[in-house]
């Protein structure tokens, strides 16, 4: 497969990755705490806003270590990638739900995308270098 198609299949794996487990987990939340979490109302409660900001963080590493994995050889410039796509994907979502939540929630949420994706994906490098160096 040819590098640049390899990069970019993995960029979307790594946004398909994201996007599927934010959607199911958010959906389970709405169902589990119908009267704090619904869709219709802005969200104000601390605990649950941070609990999405840990959700979102972690669900940006993970995007990041897929991303490397699909990438090969090739994972740093689809990391990067990746996490500039989920920085502008980001900030659309942020500024369409912008009166649903605080405006520190949107600070924070955004501010963690870039590096938590980047440390997705050198963990996934520092994985793939040990298991080469085991070999």
């Amino acid at each position: 497969m040819a590098k640049t198609a390899r990069t970019i299949l993995a960029v979307l794996a790594g946004a398909a990755v994201w996007a599927v487990l934010w959607n199911l987990g958010t959906l389970t939340a709405q169902a589990a705490f119908p009267d704090t979490l619904a869709p219709d109302r802005p969200l104000t409660h601390t605990g649950f806003l941070l609990g999405y900001i840990a959700f979102g963080g972690a669900l940006s590493v993970l995007a990041g270590c897929v991303t490397a994995w699909a990438a090969g050889a090739h994972a740093v410039p689809a990391v990067r990638a990746l996490a500039a796509l989920q920085l502008a994907l980001g900030l659309v979502f942020e500024i369409l739900f912008w009166d649903m939540t605080p405006v520190w929630y949107h600070v924070v949420f955004l501010a963690l995308i870039v590096p938590a994706t980047l440390y997705g994906g050198t963990l996934r490098a520092r994985t793939r270098a040990a298991t080469r160096a085991a070999a």
